[in-house]
């Protein structure tokens, strides 16, 4: 009897214990949290704000206006207005495709025409030097030009509208096209809900 009561107060304290661990890494954690959230969205301001910059380089100092839109696309985030003092210079969308190993997180600029100029990649945990080689210049500067929709073709196509994929990370390269898919929907919904020429 005496044992199976030690028994009960060991485990009671056992649990006492760990229930009093997990309090306080719980609150450090927080705390953690509440010390860098600022500092975490001051970097992904000033990453977006960069590769703004990057899909509109001749812009001496690019404006982003977001823009309400109706757009059903998964993939699809926000879509923006970037102006150049009172000019509008383009548009860009932040679109989340899913991609091997989960979001690809990228920047899609449009000019005023509705054509992709541009293709920035700011986050994704794709397989390194497989999946993540989609980031590379080569294979994004394929998208500049392209309107419309964009098509996956194995071994690359004929069609203005269709882009191969890179060998060993076509699901990876496939969460690209999604990506510029997504933005050029939003795009031409919001030319058409708006009537902007």
């Amino acid at each position: 009897m005496r044992d199976s009561k030690n028994n009960v107060l060991y485990f009671v304290r056992i649990i006492g214990v760990l229930t009093l661990i997990t309090m306080l890494l719980a609150a450090l954690l927080a705390l953690v949290n509440d010390v860098t959230k600022d500092v975490i969205a001051e970097n992904d301001r000033k990453k977006t704000e960069e590769a703004v910059k990057g899909l509109f380089p001749d812009a001496e100092s690019p404006e982003a206006i977001e823009l309400a839109v109706n757009c059903n696309d998964t993939a699809f985030g926000q879509l923006f207005e970037v102006k150049s003092g009172e000019e509008t210079i383009g548009y860009y969308a932040s679109v989340n495709p899913v991609g091997f190993k989960g979001e690809i997180n990228m920047l899609v600029g449009l000019d005023t025409e509705g054509k992709i100029c541009g293709v920035r990649i700011l986050s994704m945990n794709e397989t390194v030097g497989i999946g993540d080689v989609v980031k590379d210049e080569g294979f994004l500067s394929g998208f500049i030009g392209k309107s419309g929709s964009v098509e996956y073709v194995k071994g690359g196509g004929e069609g203005a509208g269709q882009m191969d994929g890179i060998s060993g990370a076509t699901y990876s390269s496939k969460a690209v096209i999604v990506g510029c898919n997504a933005a050029l929907t939003a795009y031409a919904a919001y030319i058409s809900e708006s009537g902007v020429q």
